[in-house]
């Protein structure tokens, strides 16, 4: 009996598939008011968690049959010389949590993109739709709840002291509208208006996906999954907009027309030049069709919504007396200078100087305000420089930002090739989405905290999304060969 609850509880520690989920949903949960907090302590059982994953791995030496993995040592080993160039560097706090970073990084590129070498392909393709699943229902009705307090008031601020952490950051948040002089952002129950609007254009995707395989919860009429499917992404569409996040609204908007590119041109399996030319322009209206919708939607929901909440809340009171702290609140940001790129030309000013002065091993992922510290009078504008690459070459240095792109532009080559090669045996199949998702947040990345600049939802989604495709291609390759 002993025996059987040893071999029970060693299953479970190994069973990546689990531990994905976890660490997904755990960074997902950093994104929210109060249970940030609450991550902190899950992401560190994890951390732990996957010492067990890790030292199985390495008694299988099944590290080495990651494809690619001589590059990825390279590249973490890199990646701790840098932390140990710059120890200095706001030593400790600051250098032990590069290290961890880096132990993230690992996690990211053995049990996330690696995952196909653990994990049956069958085991992914259902770790793929329970995930959806799990965030989907998690992220709906946080989304809700967000809504929701607008009734009760347009914003909720709470503040108090953590010790040890409110030396480096005081606990202060907001729920329901953060209100600028400049800006007036839903962020919901969210620590960030971004990271909301990243949530919601993740839901919408992850729906998509559920929908397209036929198991959307345990409905089986077409009408009410239609239904909850328009429920669902309303809601996150009215988040997204209300949220007012460009980055994240590209990043929709970029795999949606990437869908109609596959749904009227490829899906076609068009083979006259006629009919190229014929879906190319239906294509190309549609796009523009598509781009000019969304935005004017945008524009208009963002200007009506204050009027559309009071007027939600003047049925569920019956009272005919809008909301004084909601009426005429106008979302967005008036006076935005697209130019401006929201703060980010400054930082890749500062980044690029950074750059310049430590080209070859970079400065690490913790030493931004540093170092901002020591070049910038005003100091650095912020502790991320909100691009995935950018941050790579700046933290990782010329080294590590070549061997990343060279990793990532490999596998990128043989993932579009297998897509481009197989659509049409793979268009029932959930790769479709993934690698759109894919090649939509690679052009996202390029104005958020991304890739590997923190441990954060937004880099996680990537490289869960990247070990997907990879499986879908690991497995096309093992029956190309059988």
């Amino acid at each position: 009996m002993k025996e059987s609850i040893k071999t029970i509880c060693r299953k479970n520690i190994l069973n990546e598939s689990a531990f994905r989920i976890a660490y997904f949903i755990s960074l997902f949960l950093s994104g929210v008011v109060f249970l940030d907090i609450v991550s902190v302590f899950l992401c560190m059982i994890i951390f732990i968690w996957s010492l067990f994953i890790f030292k199985n791995k390495l008694k299988h030496k099944i590290l080495r049959e990651v494809r690619y993995s001589k590059i990825i040592f390279l590249f973490i080993l890199f990646s701790i010389i840098t932390a140990f160039v710059n120890i200095k560097m706001g030593f400790p706090i600051s250098f032990l949590a590069g290290l961890v970073i880096i132990y993230h990084s690992v996690i990211c590129f053995f049990i996330f993109y690696g995952m196909y070498c653990e994990s049956s392909f069958e085991l992914i393709k259902k770790e793929i739709i329970l995930l959806c699943k799990v965030l989907v229902t998690i992220s709906t009705a946080l989304v809700i709840l967000g809504f929701i307090i607008l009734l009760f008031g347009d914003s909720f601020s709470f503040e108090f002291t953590i010790p040890i952490i409110d030396n480096y950051e005081h606990y202060y948040r907001i729920l329901g509208i953060i209100k600028n002089t400049d800006s007036v952002r839903f962020t919901g129950v969210f620590i960030n208006p971004n990271i909301l609007a990243f949530s919601s254009v993740v839901s919408i995707i992850f729906c998509h996906i559920l929908y397209r395989t036929d198991q959307f919860y345990f409905l089986e009429k077409k009408w009410t999954q239609i239904l909850l499917v328009t429920l669902i992404v309303s809601t996150h569409f009215s988040a997204l907009v209300l949220s007012d996040s460009i980055a994240s609204f590209l990043f929709l908007t970029i795999y949606v027309i990437l869908w109609l590119f596959y749904k009227l041109v490829l899906e076609k399996n068009i083979s006259t030049i006629k009919a190229i030319v014929k879906h190319g322009i239906i294509f190309f209206f549609g796009c523009i069709i598509l781009i000019l919708g969304l935005f004017a939607l945008r524009s208009y929901f963002q200007n009506n919504a204050s009027d559309i909440i009071d007027d939600f809340y003047s049925i569920i009171t019956n009272t005919a007396n809008p909301r004084e702290d909601l009426y005429d609140i106008h979302f967005g940001r008036p006076n935005y200078d697209i130019r401006s790129g929201s703060g980010r030309r400054l930082l890749l000013k500062q980044a690029m100087f950074i750059f310049s002065k430590h080209p070859i091993l970079g400065i690490g992922s913790t030493n931004v305000l540093d170092y901002g510290d020591i070049y910038f009078e005003s100091g650095a504008a912020f502790s991320n420089f909100h691009n995935g690459y950018v941050s790579i070459l700046v933290c990782n240095g010329i080294i590590g930002f070549v061997l990343f792109i060279i990793f990532l532009f490999m596998l990128l080559f043989n993932l579009i090739l297998f897509f481009l090669k197989n659509f049409n045996s793979l268009k029932n199949t959930v790769f479709i989405n993934l690698i759109i998702s894919l090649l939509s947040y690679l052009i996202f990345a390029m104005f958020e905290k991304t890739l590997l600049s923190e441990i954060n939802f937004m880099s996680v989604f990537f490289w869960a999304t990247l070990g997907y495709c990879t499986s879908f291609f690991i497995e096309g390759k093992k029956i190309e060969n059988d």
